[in-house]
């Protein structure tokens, strides 16, 4: 399998694994990462432009744009990466290369196969894959990567991320460790504490690993916050869940999840699933 030699999953960064590299010049990291972002897709000059100096572009922008595609060709080749070709048409520019050479393409594909794997019931191996798949983030996305587009960019991709964290998590539940992701829950809750997915799934986690004083604290806790910070109820999915455990509904030691079939998860199967990987 050919080498991962760009990654925009963290810092933008190229070459392969021994000797990573990064672009000093901040024009051509928005340059390369735009191109990046659309591999295998011509990316016009003017959005290239936009990218680089967002509403406000300089006289002779297009020129200077054309001479840093050229100095990027230039330190593919010096670093020997030139099998990702930058080809230059009457409108732009596209990046030519496989997707395993871009870390931000193989995530994608894991995310595919994950799902494809939940579908068929093989929880175990759907929950490795998506494993696999965040394994390949750095960092945050772009980072060090100026520009109002590239921090368009790296919040979709982080989305991206905690959206696959959380099916990760929903597949770990079904297998029976929930023990064993509540430290990541409570990791992701303080990164994202408006999130309300992860704390849906801590309720569960802490619920089905005997600690059900905790699980009911975490909903008061939430509902206080979201009250207190946003002026908001909590919505009918942790409201449901709290009631649920309350009331000691059996059914939550039969499913993975207490929310309806996935809808902007990365998985998108049909849940909720039981630990056997079958369908509940």
């Amino acid at each position: 399998m050919p080498k991962i030699e760009f990654c925009v999953l963290g810092p933008l960064q190229l070459g392969d694994e021994g000797r990573r590299v990064h672009l000093r010049s901040s024009r051509q990291q928005v340059v390369l990462a735009a191109l990046l972002l659309s591999a295998n897709r011509m990316v016009p000059v003017e959005s290239l432009i936009t990218a680089v100096w967002d509403d406000h572009p300089p006289d002779g922008a297009r020129h200077q744009i054309h001479n840093c595609v050229w100095m990027l060709r230039r330190r593919l080749r010096d670093i020997g990466v030139a099998e990702a070709e930058i080809t230059g048409y009457p409108a732009g520019y596209a990046i030519h290369l496989s997707e395993w050479r871009l870390d931000a393409a193989v995530f994608e594909r894991r995310l595919g196969e994950a799902r494809g794997l939940a579908a068929m019931g093989q929880v175990t191996l759907a929950a490795a894959r998506l494993r696999s798949a965040l394994s390949l983030w750095q960092g945050p996305p772009l980072s060090g990567v100026p520009g109002r587009i590239m921090q368009r960019e790296a919040v979709q991709l982080t989305e991206r991320r905690l959206s696959a964290q959380e099916d990760w998590i929903d597949l770990e539940i079904a297998l029976g460790r929930s023990a064993e992701v509540t430290a990541e829950l409570y990791r992701l809750i303080a990164e994202q504490p408006y999130r309300e997915r992860p704390r849906a799934q801590l309720m569960l986690a802490l619920h089905r690993s005997g600690r059900t004083a905790e699980a009911l604290a975490t909903y008061r806790q939430t509902r206080r916050l979201y009250i207190d910070e946003l002026g908001l109820e909590p919505s009918p999915l942790l409201k449901d869940l709290e009631q649920a455990i309350l009331r000691g509904d059996r059914s939550l030691w039969h499913t993975s999840s207490v929310q309806p079939p996935l809808r902007h998860g990365a998985l998108g199967a049909g849940y909720p699933l039981d630990a056997s990987g079958a369908t509940a």
